[in-house]
């Protein structure tokens, strides 16, 4: 235990990391929607950093009742949210305690939760593939014609990686509010495409969940797809 104070604490909150990512497995792939990259905000809440998640100004994170909180912006600086950690310490990235997920009105242990920042978030981002496939049967053949062979963009999207198809710069991957879409350049960085998967992991190909298609108005599970990666 530590008491500190002027510049002792002025260096410490210095150190919060301007980008994190609060990625991996949850219970049940419970809230994984909400999880994602988050980028620090000016604003101090509760004396602590806060944050929004890139690309979707409705999700936060910040520190209240001794709990580093994810949840709707409305709930900014409350002691409720969808994900938290109970560790009073600075910077969430700091924390060496198990996250936990909302589940009904409980919250269960999500030991597989990391907050990665600097040098961890860099080099994990740094293992997305220059080329990436999407391949695999999809139902009645479903938007097929979509998948293929993937190209990596030098610019991020919402905070991570993009691709352009390649042969067809009207089609790309992005991630965007908890999902890796397939969809239209028209619709880059946006929630909406012909293919998804909900994971908040920071490669596509790093996901193990289920891929889905676009049906009419729906999405329908797609099992046989897989990402695969490469040189």
């Amino acid at each position: 235990l530590r008491c500190l104070a002027g510049d002792a604490l002025a260096a410490e909150m210095a150190k919060a990391a301007p980008q994190i990512a609060l990625v991996g497995p949850t219970p049940q792939n419970k809230q994984a929607g909400v999880l994602g990259v988050f980028l620090k905000r000016n604003e101090l809440v509760n004396g602590y950093p806060s944050y929004t998640k890139a690309g979707d100004d409705g999700s936060m994170l910040w520190f209240a009742a001794g709990c580093w909180h994810v949840g709707p912006a409305a709930n900014l600086g409350q002691d409720r949210g969808w994900v938290n950690v109970m560790d009073a310490c600075l910077r969430p990235e700091a924390s060496s305690r198990t996250w936990r997920v909302a589940d009904g009105g409980a919250f269960v242990d999500a030991p597989g939760l990391r907050c990665l920042a600097g040098d961890a978030l860099a080099a994990e981002m740094a293992k997305a593939a220059p080329q990436i496939a999407l391949v695999g049967p999809t139902p009645q053949n479903k938007q097929a014609g979509v998948l293929g062979v993937f190209l990596k963009r030098n610019e991020l999207v919402n905070g991570y990686p993009s691709y352009t198809k390649a042969g067809d710069d009207g089609s790309m991957l992005w991630f965007a509010a908890g999902c890796w879409h397939v969809g239209p350049a028209a619709n880059l960085g946006q929630d909406r495409g012909w293919v998804n998967v909900m994971d908040a992991c920071l490669r596509p190909e790093a996901s193990s969940r289920t891929w889905r298609v676009a049906d009419g108005g729906a999405f329908v599970d797609a099992p046989g797809l897989r990402c695969l990666a490469g040189d």
